[in-house]
C-alpha cells in the first residue's frame, strides 16, 4: 500500500473514530488513536511534507515507524 494511501486512510479512521482521547491533534497531526494494547498514535507530516507517526504510551510519545 502506498504511503499516500495509508496515510488518508489513517486520516479517515480517525475522523470516524470515536475512541480518540480527547487531546486535540497538532496542526500537521491526525487525532490520537486508541490501540488494542492501550497506547495511542498518530500520523503527521512534517514542514517538509514528510510522513511520520508517533506513539503515546504511559505518558511518554515517541516517534515510531508508520
Amino acid at each position: 500500500m502506498s504511503m499516500n494511501r495509508r496515510f488518508w486512510l489513517v486520516v479517515a479512521a480517525a475522523v470516524l473514530s470515536g475512541n480518540a482521547p480527547t487531546a486535540s491533534a497538532a496542526p500537521s497531526c491526525t487525532n490520537w488513536m486508541r490501540q488494542p494494547d492501550g497506547s495511542s498514535w498518530r500520523t503527521c507530516v512534517d514542514d517538509k511534507g514528510r510522513q511520520y507517526c508517533q506513539q503515546s504510551k504511559k505518558g511518554h510519545v515517541s516517534r515510531v515507524k508508520c
